[in-house]
C-alpha cells in the first residue's frame, strides 16, 4: 500500500502531537484530552482523504469518532463534531490553556506563562509555515541524494533516494519533524519568558504567589 505524500504531511506531526497530548493527559492535564481527540481524529480523517485503499476502513474509525464525540462532554461543547475539532486544533489549544489558568491556585502567575507558551509556540509556527516549504522540499532531497551519491557507503541512500516519489516523502516527513520540534522549542521558550516575569508582574500587581502545601 502506498502511502502518499499528503497523508505523510499530516500524519507525522499530528501523531507526534497527538501522543503528547495524551501523555500531558496522563500527566494531570486533563484539558488536553480534546487536543489529543482533534490531532487522532485529523490522522483518521487523512487516511479517508488522500488514501483510497484505506478510505472504507478509516471511515468506519471517523465514525466511531463522531459518536464519541457526541458522548465525551468536552469534544461536544467544542463543536459536536470531528470535522470541527480537525480543523480548529490551535483553538482548542487555546482552551486548555484558559481551563489550566482557570483551574489553577496561581491563576495569574499560570496565566502569564501560559500567554507566553501559546505566543512562543504560534510564533515559532508561523515563521516556520513561512519558510521551512522553502528549505526542506523535494528538489533539496534529491540534490543530497546527488551529493551522497559520491560516496560508495551512501550508495544505498541515494538509490532510495533516487526512485519516484521518495524525495517528495522524505521531505514530507522532515519537515513534519522538524514542525514539531520546532512548535515544541518555541512554546518553552515563550513560557520560560514568560516565567521569568511573572514574579515580577504579580509584585507590581501587589498578588502573593499562593503557597503549595509540601508533604514531607
Amino acid at each position: 500500500m502506498s502511502i502518499s505524500t499528503a497523508l505523510l504531511e499530516v500524519c507525522v506531526p499530528s501523531s507526534i502531537f497527538c501522543y503528547r497530548n495524551i501523555k500531558k493527559v496522563e500527566n494531570g492535564e486533563p484539558q488536553r484530552g480534546t487536543v489529543a481527540f482533534a490531532q487522532g481524529a485529523k490522522i483518521v480523517q487523512a487516511c479517508a482523504n488522500y488514501n483510497d485503499a484505506t478510505s472504507k476502513t478509516t471511515q468506519k474509525y471517523l465514525d466511531v469518532f463522531n459518536e464519541y464525540a457526541k458522548k465525551y462532554k468536552p469534544v461536544d461543547y467544542a463543536g459536536k463534531v470531528v470535522k470541527w475539532a480537525t480543523k480548529n486544533v490551535n483553538p482548542l489549544i487555546c482552551a486548555s490553556s484558559a481551563i489550566k489558568t482557570a483551574t489553577a491556585e496561581d491563576k495569574l502567575g499560570t496565566g502569564i506563562t501560559e500567554a507566553g507558551a501559546l505566543a512562543g509556540m504560534f510564533a515559532g509556527e508561523g515563521l516556520m509555515k513561512l519558510h521551512l516549504d522553502k528549505i526542506i522540499n523535494a528538489d533539496n532531497v534529491t540534490k543530497v541524494a546527488k551529493v551522497t551519491e559520491k560516496a560508495s557507503w551512501l550508495k544505498p541512500v541515494s538509490e532510495f533516494l533516487a526512485k519516484s516519489g521518495n524525495s517528495s516523502k522524505l521531505a514530507a516527513i522532515l519537515k513534519g519533524v522538524l514542525f514539531v520540534c520546532g512548535s515544541m522549542g518555541s512554546y518553552s521558550i515563550g513560557q520560560e519568558l514568560a516565567e521569568k516575569y511573572s514574579d515580577k508582574v504579580k509584585a507590581s500587581l501587589g498578588v502573593k504567589t499562593p503557597k503549595i502545601d509540601q508533604k514531607a
